[in-house]
């Protein structure tokens, strides 16, 4: 069977139960670094200094560090393999929750957030991969799996933080994520043991002609601008939707808290249905066209009428988050291969999450400049537009790292490009 072909579907764990268990406690324990502080920042402040200057660093962690460490994962995947990779990238992530939760400084706290969210970064980029060697017959399953649990496990952390650190402290509550990256190594481990003797999969990743073929891809470009539209508008929301709320309609600070949380809430509808949809499409064109109807018409709202059905203008926004679901699952759809699928993760999410991280900023600059929100929203209203270069390119089934030559000889419905 070749690479490109559709692979019979198995039961979901025999024989990669560990593999399985691995994916579920990675994903569970993917972004507690990124969301479990700022709801008890002031308790830490008790303990623990923070200047503007420290906060401001701490918030520009996540997107920096998913961006620079989701861009170096595929060399260090094509040099130890995908199992070795999330066995670093979880270490990363458990070391640092636990460490900072025993930091006494700013200097260490900054620090052991870096390490952690440097292993958050470098796990975004393993996991798609690591699905399409272990389960090329349930990528839409699996997708979906992992996907709502990385997307809970942003929200528990973000919800549990205060009760914790209130029933305990605020050292607790961060140590509690760092237990689960811990966790996770149990069945990598396991996996590793198992596989050993086996044959090598280092070579069947390395392989530099892949990565070429990948980054010179228009449809590569097309998946990562997919990416980069859900980043910038996901960043946007997050950091200053309550502002755009509280200013422009008075909302008080709890109601914009939930107007966050709702946010959040829509943007996990389409981590659990969106890849069931997406490995069913021979086109993407329908699916970009909804992420961008949603979020202009979200947009629109908000800016337009935002205290008549603020609610549904928040979902609309939430819903664009396809965005972020189509690329992710694209990833193991359009690669023949963990070589592949190494590549253009590295690529879609470095490139994306970077891109994203300019948004919260540009549209602070913006603000700060125009001292009124309209050119905000127009701002955010182009950059859903952009979704017009996707909607071009992914309408048909591409294999990205596949050699003109190769596919000539046949691989299947799927066609060729470079």
């Amino acid at each position: 069977m070749s690479s490109t072909s559709i692979a019979t579907p198995r039961p979901l764990i025999r024989g990669r139960f560990l593999v399985f268990a691995g994916i579920f406690l990675v994903a569970l324990g993917l972004r507690s670094a990124a969301t479990a502080v700022s709801p008890i920042l002031l308790t830490i402040e008790k303990d623990i200094h923070f200047d503007a200057l420290s906060i401001g660093l701490l918030g520009m962690l996540a997107p920096f560090t998913f961006a620079v460490f989701g861009a170096l994962a595929p060399f260090m995947a094509r040099r130890i393999g995908l199992e070795w990779s999330i066995i670093v990238a979880a270490s990363a992530i458990g070391l640092g929750e636990l460490l900072r939760a025993l930091s006494h400084d700013t200097g260490s706290f900054l620090a052991w957030s870096f390490v952690s969210m440097a292993g958050t970064g470098a796990a975004n980029v393993i996991l798609p991969p690591l699905v399409k060697k272990f389960f090329p017959d349930r990528i839409g399953g699996m997708s979906t799996i992992y996907l709502f649990l990385a997307v809970l496990g942003s929200v528990i952390p973000a919800y549990l933080a205060a009760p914790l650190a209130a029933g305990a402290d605020w050292r607790m509550s961060i140590a509690t994520w760092g237990y689960i990256a811990v966790l996770a190594l149990v069945p990598w481990v396991l996996q590793i043991i198992r596989e050993r003797g086996r044959a090598s999969v280092f070579a069947s990743i390395n392989d530099p002609g892949v990565t070429r073929r990948v980054w010179t891809s228009p449809t590569s470009w097309a998946i990562t601008t997919s990416f980069a539209i859900a980043a910038v508008n996901c960043y946007v929301m997050w950091a200053w939707l309550p502002v755009m709320l509280q200013e422009r309609i008075g909302m008080s600070e709890a109601d914009t808290g939930v107007m966050l949380a709702f946010y959040t809430f829509m943007s996990v509808l389409t981590s659990l249905f969106g890849p069931l949809f997406i490995t069913r499409l021979k086109s993407m064109a329908p699916l970009i066209v909804v992420g961008m109807v949603v979020i202009i018409s979200g947009t629109l709202g908000l800016w337009l009428i935002p205290a008549t059905a603020t609610w549904l203008w928040v979902a609309l926004s939430g819903l664009g988050m396809i965005f972020f679901t189509i690329p992710l699952v694209l990833i193991n759809l359009r690669t023949s291969g963990p070589a592949g699928a190494v590549a253009l993760s590295g690529m879609t999410q470095g490139v994306g999450y970077l891109i994203g991280a300019l948004g919260p900023l540009t549209v602070g600059f913006i603000h700060s400049f125009s001292r009124d929100w309209t050119l905000d929203y127009v701002f955010l209203i182009g950059s859903a537009l952009a979704g017009i270069f996707p909607l071009i390119l992914l309408h048909r089934r591409v294999m990205v790292d596949v050699p003109r030559e190769k596919a000539g000889r046949g691989q299947g419905a799927h066609s060729p490009e470079g």
